[in-house]
């Protein structure tokens, strides 16, 4: 049952793509309306978490960045359903990553590489890496409750030759990088789960005690990887902007959290600078652990 659910969404998905994305856009102002007003997706996380990271900002001022966030989140939302089938020359010319040449170079030189980014502008579409890498990417995510949404997350970062592996798996990993240099691919800014004592607590967006999922430092030292950031930037609808951003050539020789300070440190100037292109709606800081 569940298999023909996944064949009928994938046929759903088909007939999307068919209707040029300019037209599933229009979709997106529809959508918009649904989401801040019919249903209030979340809006009392949006504007908790807006107000916790932005105490000085007056309610004018956290209206107009929600309000920014549902149209940013509406056109996500219409991008992803273009995601399974988006031609490669489409996707292309929709995201240009400024200096595929970096990882290129340490391709050749031999070396591994942890890329970490965070949910930020569109995310998934940084799935594109093989269209313009030689290393073999390897992208690690959590796995999600909804066995239908899981397999078709799956297929999508899949598209162009990745390969998805699960968090707490690092068989596949392990078994690439003995073959050949990896990039190792992480989206690392969420609310980590598991075991309490693996988790770092430190300061995220002003907040102490944000708890902190340790994986990419830990990938890095062990592959004595390059630890890079993926800076993804919304130049305009449906376009994007991606640059690989080095911060530790040497992972192996840092000392504990060094490299998640610096990671977090990166994404916070780039959230600062354009607040409402973050995943706002997720609930980052219901672990978070407070002073007594």
């Amino acid at each position: 049952m569940k298999n023909f659910a996944y064949l009928c969404l994938k046929g759903v998905l088909f007939a999307v793509s068919l209707v040029p994305i300019q037209a599933g856009y229009a979709f997106s102002s529809f959508l918009y309306l649904i989401l801040r007003h019919v249903m209030k997706y979340r809006k009392k996380v949006i504007e908790a978490n807006l107000r916790l990271v932005f105490p000085d900002k007056s309610e004018e001022e956290i209206s107009a960045i929600t309000k920014k966030y549902y149209r940013h989140l509406s056109e996500i939302f219409v991008e992803l359903a273009y995601s399974l089938y988006i031609p490669e020359k489409t996707l292309r010319r929709r995201i240009r990553f400024v200096n595929p040449e970096l990882l290129n170079k340490y391709y050749s030189e031999g070396r591994h590489v942890v890329a970490v980014t965070g949910h930020y502008a569109n995310w998934e579409w940084g799935y594109g890496c093989p269209m313009y890498c030689r290393h073999k990417l390897m992208e690690v995510y959590k796995k999600l409750n909804s066995k239908i949404s899981d397999r078709l997350f799956h297929d999508v970062r899949a598209r162009f030759g990745g390969i998805p592996v699960e968090m707490a798996n690092m068989k596949p990993i392990i078994a690439e990088s003995q073959k050949h240099p990896i990039l190792i691919y992480l989206v690392a800014d969420q609310t980590p789960a598991g075991n309490e004592k693996t988790w770092y607590y430190t300061s995220f967006l002003g907040i102490d005690g944000t708890p902190v999922f340790m994986g990419p430092e830990k990938m890095a030292q062990k592959f004595d990887a390059v630890f890079v950031f993926v800076n993804m930037q919304r130049v305009k609808r449906g376009y994007y902007r991606l640059e690989f951003i080095p911060l530790c050539e040497n992972s192996r020789n840092t000392s504990p959290n060094e490299l998640t300070d610096k990671y977090l440190r990166t994404m916070e100037k780039i959230i600062y600078n354009k607040p409402e292109y973050w995943m706002w709606s997720h609930r980052r800081w219901k672990r978070r652990k407070t002073a007594v």
